[in-house]
């Protein structure tokens, strides 16, 4: 969408942003980008018998089953294709600059992370909201510093209950004006003190799926999952703070996402020294 300022207020996508930490727009990579890929992704399913005649072989209880080496070649070979490449416009990184007052300004070097294609095959049933696999990619740095920003988009459609990436809005603003705290120990410290938290990380919560529905807060802040859920060409945004996890996917088609990452420079010459400094 080469005119997608036009379309939308800047100052609300960004104050949403500082909120909730999880942004979207929908149609924002025109299909002209979108369609290339997508169409590899399709071949490479269908050389393993997985899609045929322009559709998924996919019928209710009936999961058709890759091994993981199989879905690393995937990746691995689409990682390759030159298509990737209309990713990097001049769009998403004015986006992405605008929304981290013009700390992520390249997406050459250590700016920008490999492009990276999330797989997940039709795998239950039952959806629910895990209680495990909750996680922070990245440490939280001091003084409320901002590690980068992680984009999504759509390579398929994904419905809900179809595999997306669970997040909880509004968790970016928690812990923040503190040390150098691992992912683990973030979480440890939610749960402990956090009763929503405390909830969404027990195994013992009866109707697991409701979650998705309540609102909750946490030392002031309002929280939400989101499940990210969306059509070809459609982004989210979101803050590298935020808590996710993967999901389950009760669908028939497989979850085809495409995501990056984008780092704030200071942040991460912040995160290499408290690195260095433990070795």
């Amino acid at each position: 969408m080469d005119n997608w300022k036009e379309h939308y207020q800047m100052e609300a996508i960004k104050n949403e942003f500082e909120q909730s930490g999880i942004i979207r727009l929908n149609n924002f990579f025109p299909p002209n980008i979108i369609f290339p890929v997508q169409e590899r992704i399709y071949e490479s399913f269908e050389k393993r018998g997985i899609r045929k005649n322009g559709k998924w072989q996919y019928n209710d209880n009936n999961f058709l089953d890759l091994p993981e080496s199989e879905e690393k070649l995937i990746r691995r070979e689409l990682k390759k294709r030159k298509e990737l490449r209309s990713f990097d416009n001049d769009n998403l990184l004015n986006l992405v600059s605008m929304i981290s007052d013009n700390r992520i300004t390249s997406t050459e070097g250590e700016q920008k992370g490999p492009w990276q294609i999330l797989i997940t095959l039709p795998n239950t049933t039952k959806w629910v909201v895990p209680y495990l696999m909750w996680h922070l990619d990245f440490p939280r740095l001091p003084n409320n510093q901002l590690p980068g920003v992680q984009m999504f988009t759509f390579l398929d459609s994904v419905k809900p209950q179809g595999g997306g990436t669970l997040v909880v809005s509004g968790s970016h603003q928690l812990l923040n004006n503190q040390r150098f705290i691992s992912s683990k120990e973030v979480k440890k410290t939610l749960k402990r003190e956090e009763k929503y938290f405390t909830r969404l990380f027990s195994s013992q919560v009866e109707n697991r799926e409701k979650l998705l529905l309540e609102n909750g807060k946490a030392s002031d802040v309002n929280l939400r999952i989101i499940e990210l859920t969306g059509e070809p060409g459609d982004l989210y945004l979101a803050d590298l703070r935020l808590l996710h996890t993967v999901a389950p996917n009760a669908s028939n088609i497989p979850r085809l996402m495409l995501t990056n990452r984008f780092f704030c420079e200071d942040s991460m010459n912040l995160w290499r020294q408290n690195i260095s400094a433990k070795c």
